[in-house]
């Protein structure tokens, strides 16, 4: 049996739907930090692969990124201009590398979460902000 039958098993693949709805309710919450929440498409690819062994859930996605505000959401808005970290799920070891660019138009951040992965012992020279 292949990785990808495995896979295929478990719970739905996330849609862009659900990465849209996902967005808007983060955005609301992230406000409050003058951050606008994005996601790559890059993230909708790899949020569905198989190398994640489980399926990530929109579930987790609301908790880790919900977690990360309410631990984070100010000391995140003041990294600044192309600051770059990785927000890390310790229990669900689910890793969200992200890049803060200022958007003058909105007049606030836009946090852009680039990838997803689930993998324990993530390594990467940036910034862990962990939940």
């Amino acid at each position: 049996m292949r990785l990808n039958d495995l896979f295929e098993n478990q719970a739905p693949k996330l849609t862009t739907a659900d990465l849209d709805k996902l967005e808007k309710y983060l955005d609301a919450l992230y406000a409050q930090d003058n951050i606008d929440f994005e996601f790559t498409r890059h993230f909708l690819d790899r949020v569905n692969d198989a190398r994640n062994r489980r399926q990530i859930t929109f579930n987790e996605l609301l908790k880790m990124f919900g977690k990360a505000e309410q631990k984070y959401g100010k000391q995140i808005a003041g990294l600044g201009n192309r600051a770059q970290a990785v927000i890390t799920d310790v229990n669900t070891h689910i890793n969200s590398p992200f890049v803060l660019e200022w958007n003058p138009r909105k007049k606030m951040f836009d946090l852009i979460a680039k990838t997803v992965m689930r993998k324990p012992n993530f390594k990467t020279s940036n910034q862990v902000l962990k939940v």
